[in-house]
């Protein structure tokens, strides 16, 4: 994934433009969209990638990798208590949403 070259510029100016709503499905989508990065637990997913997104997105995952973000500490200790590979086996999911770069406002075109 850190090979992977960023969206062509056609392809955020038609999100931007046509979509008025994105989904991001499943673990390794999700991976990709926050760079397969080391966030914090607690960092929030309109800062982590929210607020870049060309339009409204939704991400929709199991955790089956040490990567995400908006996930209070609570419930990161919860889970953990409750199973110590939490973060890796897909017992676990979270449903995260931002109205992205746009804050929700499609722009009609021609």
């Amino acid at each position: 994934m850190w090979e992977k070259p960023p969206p062509p510029p056609l392809l955020r100016h038609d999100l931007a433009t046509n979509c008025d709503l994105a989904f991001v499905k499943g673990d390794a989508n999700y991976r990709c969209l926050l760079g397969d990065l080391a966030w914090d637990m607690i960092d929030e997913f309109e800062d982590v990638e929210g607020a870049y997104f060309p339009c409204p997105v939704c991400a929709l995952r199991t955790l089956k990798a040490e990567v995400g973000c908006e996930i209070e500490k609570g419930l990161v200790e919860r889970a953990n208590g409750l199973d110590e590979a939490c973060s890796v086996n897909g017992r676990f999911g979270v449903v995260q949403f931002s109205m992205g770069a746009g804050g929700g406002v499609v722009v009609a075109t021609d």
